[in-house]
């Protein structure tokens, strides 16, 4: 048997997904040829990286590469360099434990807070590898190594990005090993699986998901005149937007021009945000923007938009925080201790850490200390506070509103509640889901506005309980 059978019998198995014949096959018949003639052919070297990788044997590909003196460097064989690259990107993947495609490919933004952090970190010698290989890539790239460039691009970034407290810099960094220009502006699609049906997605291309993140990174960083110019370029290069990155590159340059100093503009850019998108954060930010201006009632009526939108109270930490100023400036310092506190139980709760603003803020108040053993009962009062200000529906306005008080609970179950309410003398019944956000709440003596649902013929009408009347 010559190198070249040898060659190609290692090429079958592996073609055949037989890695660890393949394997054992070279074992056995390795001391045939002198080393100098293994590590001179590209297609024996290639494929044994392979089998290895394959095999999830990464560790054994490197020593195989010294073992055999098979350098990387700008002018290694592309086959190798690619068999090279792919190891290292199943290496990475393994030990960051990115596991599914949609993980591994899919780009959605979360947008949380902004203030400015310093990260520093250490470059493993697996990371350093990577950005090596990737210079030599780029250098020959061609339509057989566009993949293994998007996939090394791809598995850095988000096995950074899916860590509980991702290193901004780190990925600012490596996206600067890349031309944004010269990434592939092709949206791949996967199938996903959503509520038991499976459904295809299109993908974010390189080209964009390198924006995405870049300019994320940059506003953690605080390098706003840098996050600005790149957002605007995204804005205006990328010809098809997914995950909403249009907004998420839109708030970037909204808060960029903030923290340069151009607040007028960012209040613009942030309500013409709102009319695409009505995210409390965005809302938030808007209010924080109209109380520096000391425009105190659009401050409260943002805040407490953003306070009754979707999203865990656990997030809104810092719209607590934000409301609780505002309750100060209207001089109801009650409310504005209670908002405090719960920015701060919550953050005790999760084991996050207190600012100290917000220590500073309850030392000035001469009310008692409210413990965490108490934090379900002041959720549940500052959420009567903040749905009393929810506006009524159009057709809510256009019905007769009445108000009235709860006389009589008749069942209390898993199924909502139901019972009597009295307006001026007249006794009603009230239905209501255990859906409803305001079900736990209402009880004997609770003051509440409704309107009537008029009843079939020979019965009487029914209460539709809209909200608790706080006044």
């Amino acid at each position: 048997m010559n190198l070249f059978d040898f060659s190609r019998q290692i090429g079958q198995l592996k073609k055949e997904k037989k890695y660890q014949e393949a394997l054992a096959y070279f074992k056995e018949n390795k001391g045939d040829f002198p080393k100098e003639q293994i590590a001179g052919n590209e297609y024996l070297i290639s494929d044994m990286l392979t089998c290895l990788r394959k095999s999830s044997f990464f560790e054994a590909g490197f020593k195989f590469l010294n073992l055999y003196g098979i350098e990387i460097k700008d002018n290694t064989k592309e086959r190798i360099l690619s068999s090279y690259g792919w190891l290292l990107w199943s290496q990475y993947k393994a030990e960051n434990q990115l596991n599914s495609q949609e993980e591994e490919y899919y780009f959605e933004d979360d947008e949380d807070e902004t203030e400015a952090q310093d990260f520093h970190y250490s470059k493993t010698q697996l990371l350093q590898k990577i950005e090596e290989v990737i210079v030599f890539l780029i250098a020959t790239k061609n339509e057989f190594n566009q993949t293994l460039i998007s996939n090394l691009l791809s598995v850095v970034l988000k096995s950074e990005k899916k860590k509980a407290a991702p290193n901004w810099k780190l990925i600012n960094d490596f996206c600067n090993n890349f031309d944004p220009c010269s990434l592939s502006k092709k949206c791949d699609t996967i199938q996903i699986t959503r509520k038991g049906q499976l459904k295809d997605m299109e993908l974010a291309s390189d080209f964009e998901n390198w924006y995405a993140y870049k300019t994320k990174a940059l506003m953690k960083m605080g390098e706003w005149q840098e996050c600005f110019d790149i957002s605007k370029q995204a804005l205006d290069n990328i010809e098809n937007f997914h995950y909403s990155n249009d907004i998420w590159f839109s708030r970037r340059v909204a808060l960029s021009k903030r923290n340069l100093g151009n607040t007028e503009e960012t209040i613009e850019e942030l309500k013409s945000i709102l009319k695409k998108k009505r995210e409390w954060f965005i809302q938030k930010e808007l209010a924080e923007l109209y109380l520096e201006n000391e425009e105190i009632e659009k401050a409260f009526k943002l805040s407490i938009e953003a306070i009754n939108n979707y999203g865990p109270i656990e997030f809104k930490v810092d719209l607590l925080f934000l409301i609780g100023k505002i309750y100060q400036k209207k001089n109801e310092n009650e409310l504005a201790f209670k908002h405090f506190s719960l920015s701060k139980l919550i953050r005790l709760e999760e084991e996050w850490k207190i600012p100290q603003k917000l220590y500073n803020e309850l030392n000035g108040f001469n009310l008692p200390e409210i413990s965490l053993s108490e934090i379900k009962k002041l959720k549940a009062d500052l959420k009567k506070n903040w749905s009393s200000f929810v506006p009524l529906s159009p057709k809510q306005v256009n019905s007769k509103i009445l108000q009235g008080k709860i006389t009589k609970i008749l069942n209390d179950n898993e199924k909502g509640k139901n019972g009597f309410l009295d307006d001026n003398g007249s006794e009603i019944y009230f239905i209501v889901s255990s859906n409803f956000h305001l079900t736990s709440d209402l009880k004997v003596g609770t003051s509440v506005i409704y309107s009537l649902t008029p009843a079939g013929e020979g019965k009487k009408d029914r209460a539709k309980i809209l909200k608790i009347n706080m006044k």
